[in-house]
């Protein structure tokens, strides 16, 4: 019997520290070098663009299967070919400016094809040019 529940003990044991093994957290399958981006204040006219890098973590190649932004406003354009494991691909996304002043929060959803999303984000502050100071009138 002894030997019974020793044997029962260290099979608990084994299955415990297996499944606990598990949970470990391991590297993000796709890494990116960062999800978000604020212009701060930026001028109007000139699109506001960024680019978003990543890295295949995985063991095997990978396809951006397509990006989608939030709105019209929002052009995104990315890495058409595979990407390799251990090699780096990225996003570029580009907000259009002219006539939209003020603040703006917009996404683009990244899609992958081994099911995997990611939501990247954007935002900053659309100012007009500034007035210019006007010249004072010459006294006669």
């Amino acid at each position: 019997m002894k030997k019974m529940l020793t044997l029962l003990a260290l099979s608990l044991a084994f299955v415990t520290t297996t499944y606990a093994q598990k949970d470990v957290q391991t590297e993000d399958p796709i890494k990116w070098s960062t999800k978000s981006h604020d212009f701060g204040p930026i001028k109007m006219g000139p699109a506001a663009e960024v680019t978003f890098k990543f890295k295949n973590n995985t063991s095997a190649p990978v396809v951006i299967t397509d990006a989608h932004p939030s709105c019209g406003c929002t052009t995104p354009t990315w890495t058409k070919t595979p990407i390799m494991p251990g090699e780096s691909g990225e996003v570029k996304a580009s907000y259009g400016t002219e006539g939209r002043p003020g603040y703006f929060s917009k996404s683009v959803k990244v899609t992958f094809d081994n099911g995997s999303t990611t939501d990247l984000a954007i935002s900053g502050t659309v100012a007009t040019e500034p007035e210019m100071p006007k010249t004072p009138e010459l006294k006669k």
